[in-house]
């Protein structure tokens, strides 16, 4: 952004999706909040999908489930999908 460059939709995904490999639970939130009071990008499915990833990797599975049911449409398969292996990692 400081280069004049404006992120878009599949710029996000790619932030939130690194940010999940690498650990960085707070800066994926932040960037997820960001897409849309920062930049007007709405989040869909995949973004969701790659918060859902970030926080069930950190084992934060509880934050993860609430984030689910606040989606704005019912959650598919691949959102069940990543919770429930986060889920058979950490044992919950």
């Amino acid at each position: 952004q400081q280069e004049g460059v404006k992120p878009d939709s599949i710029s996000f995904v790619n932030i939130l999706s690194a940010c999940a490999h690498a650990g960085l639970v707070d800066e994926g939130c932040y960037y997820f909040a960001s897409m849309s009071r920062d930049h007007g990008i709405l989040p869909t499915a995949e973004h969701y999908g790659c918060m859902i990833d970030l926080l069930g990797r950190a084992g934060l599975l509880e934050e993860a489930e609430d984030l689910i049911k606040n989606m704005p449409w019912q959650p598919d398969v691949v959102i069940w999908v990543t919770l429930l292996g986060a889920c058979r990692i950490h044992g919950d």
